[in-house]
């Protein structure tokens, strides 16, 4: 599904849904769950993203689990994965916002002001390559970066 086939997506209040076409989330079976699910996993830094999916197949007990995105074995964040049929939904989570928070480390810190106007020249339209060792293929790509901010400081 593409970008522009989600956006125009109808999108159905509750009280006009059939039942026939459908369960509400807090009404499935377990069987469904794992058979339609999605799990919006925590993984942790070390493991591979497909390690964690082979974990998390054999922990469940369910034959097909997939993955949207590929996590470098050493950060941690959100990995969705797909139970079953909900497989072929996951490419619809690559086409959404992705928020990343990191934590660095300068040798002297700038005033507020001097590192804001710094953060604005990585906004917009930026050229990224992938790291040597990184879980995707390494070729230069265009990504947009909408919000760029400084959350908390601490002094040394």
């Amino acid at each position: 599904m593409t970008l522009k086939q989600l956006q125009n997506l109808t999108i159905i209040d509750q009280d006009i849904t059939n039942d026939a076409y459908g369960t509400f989330y807090d009404k499935r079976s377990l069987d469904q769950l794992l058979k339609y699910g999605l799990i919006l996993l925590n993984k942790p830094p070390g493991p591979t993203s497909h390690e964690t999916v082979a974990w998390t197949k054999r922990i469940l007990k369910i034959p097909k689990i997939g993955h949207s995105g590929t996590l470098d074995p050493q950060v941690s964040g959100v990995l969705p994965l797909g139970l079953g049929e909900a497989t072929k939904a996951l490419e619809v989570l690559l086409y959404g916002p992705k928020e990343y928070h990191a934590i660095g480390r300068l040798h002297s810190l700038p005033s507020e002001e001097k590192f804001n106007k710094v953060l604005k020249q990585f906004t917009g339209e930026i050229f990224q390559k992938p790291p040597q060792r990184s879980a995707v293929l390494r070729r230069t790509r265009t990504r947009t970066i909408y919000k760029l901010e400084l959350l908390e400081k601490k002094e040394r």
